[in-house]
């Protein structure tokens, strides 16, 4: 769902821009991503020194199925 008050363009550019971070993430680590989900988390404000709620992504993946052939040893 998007917000009326954010640009397509906008929208679009971030999409493409995840994208290929998740290509590069399967590519280096020969895996596929799973899902991905947005969470709020408690951390420590560097600032602060106080607990407060951030946002994170986490990302699930699954490495992928090694195919081996066999051989007809001829």
């Amino acid at each position: 769902m998007r917000t009326p008050d954010v640009p397509d363009s906008k929208v679009q550019e971030a999409e493409r821009k995840v994208s290929a971070v998740l290509q590069d993430l399967e590519r280096t680590t020969d895996s596929e991503v799973q899902r991905i989900a947005l969470e709020e988390v408690v951390e420590t404000d560097p600032a602060s020194g106080r607990p407060a709620v951030h946002q994170a992504v986490d990302i699930t993946v699954q490495p992928r199925a090694r195919r081996r052939w066999l051989s007809s040893g001829k």
